[in-house]
């Protein structure tokens, strides 16, 4: 009988252990459905342009829950309402810190800060560091989403290294983004994605901030905008409504900054006739991918296209007011000479850039030769 009842009290109190560790399993579910809940509020305002607001979610959310697994991950929200701001300096401080704390235990959320804190150096000038963050995400891109490891760290390279100057290594890393993209397409379960990942995944392939551009770096940033402007294209043609008005106006904000910086050096024609080329030859690049005769544009392409023939316009206008005075070499005339409408060939394609869509220009007839003895201009 006592056999019996130890039985039925040992089965009791495991039963009540049970249910403790059931409550307690019940418990943790709960806690970390609210703190998911609380982060995805945060991240709603992060991605609607709230930044003060998400900043001080995230805050709120790290004061709330200190232990939360997501603490780091929280930071990593926090540093980018920072960008959000421009306060660039206190955003990396934040990825570098999460850096430390995270590579041994966490290298996800390691990957996703020095992936984040390129973003900041890049905004602070400094293309060292940003190679060298990029570089850094990418030896953890395993643990990193597709579309980031594959696409777009290799395209933000390209971008990078094209504005140091190595064009050899932006062509790669370029051609890299593009393999990028078809192995998403290829081992990807497209119906699990969300429907604009291609989208967006273009969108952070090709944006580019402006935040030091100068006279000085204007031949480098515009080398730079040849690789990747052609992703923002892609995000406007795709008629996405959450992420082709971001590029567009993306695009809206280099083209008038770059006009800005030509309009600047009024007092130095011949430095003026140099950035207009410039300007006008990255125009080119881009109508490239403007809808040809036939082909329906969209608002977003419309809007575009309309600005680039308006900073044409401008622009064109800037360096042949003082056209007597300005001296221009011949490569110079060749650069800045006005542009007829219609479409005009690239010097070359880089790569992800489509041949397709650039009309072929008619051949011109030879012109019949002259009879011997005969003077050519009678």
């Amino acid at each position: 009988m006592k056999k019996v009842i130890s039985l039925l009290c040992f089965s009791f109190l495991a039963g009540c252990s049970f249910i403790q560790m059931n409550r307690g399993d019940q418990s943790l579910q709960n806690q970390r459905l609210i703190e998911e809940r609380d982060l995805n509020s945060a991240q709603d305002n992060l991605t609607a342009g709230s930044y003060v607001q998400a900043q001080k979610q995230y805050q709120t959310f790290q004061e709330t829950y200190p232990r939360s697994n997501f603490f780091q991950a929280s930071r990593i929200g926090q540093a980018q309402a920072l960008e959000g701001q421009g306060k660039w300096v206190e955003a990396a401080a934040i990825y570098r810190d999460v850096v430390l704390k995270t590579r041994n235990l966490q290298p996800d959320i390691a990957a996703m800060a020095l992936y984040r804190m390129s973003f900041c150096d890049e905004a602070l000038g400094d293309d060292q560091k940003t190679v060298a963050d990029l570089l850094d995400a990418q030896s953890l891109r395993n643990t990193l989403p597709l579309t980031v490891g594959h696409a777009e760290i290799p395209a933000r390279l390209a971008a990078a290294y094209s504005r140091m100057g190595r064009e050899k290594e932006a062509v790669q890393y370029l051609n890299e983004a593009e393999k990028g993209i078809a192995k998403i397409r290829a081992e990807s379960d497209l119906s699990k994605l969300e429907k604009d990942w291609l989208a967006k995944t273009y969108y952070q392939m090709g944006s580019v901030t402006t935040n030091q551009l100068s006279p000085e770096n204007f031949d480098s940033f515009v080398a730079s905008q040849k690789f990747v402007q052609v992703y923002l294209l892609k995000t406007m043609e795709l008629n996405d409504s959450r992420w082709s008005p971001k590029a567009l106006k993306q695009l809206k904000t280099t083209y008038s900054e770059l006009y800005l910086q030509v309009e600047a050096v009024k007092q130095n024609p011949s430095q003026q006739a140099h950035l207009g080329g410039a300007l006008i030859g990255l125009i080119d690049r881009a109508e490239l991918y403007k809808p040809v005769s036939g082909q329906t544009q969209n608002s977003y392409q419309i809007e575009f296209f309309t600005l680039t023939n308006e900073v044409r316009t401008k622009t064109e206008r800037l360096l042949y007011q003082g056209h007597e005075s300005m001296g221009l070499t011949e490569e110079s005339k060749k650069l800045n000479s006005i542009k007829r409408s219609g479409r005009t060939k690239a010097d070359a394609l880089l790569p992800g850039e489509e041949s397709s869509s650039i009309q072929s220009l008619p051949k011109k007839k030879a012109a019949p030769k002259a009879a011997e003895g005969v003077d050519p201009n009678l």
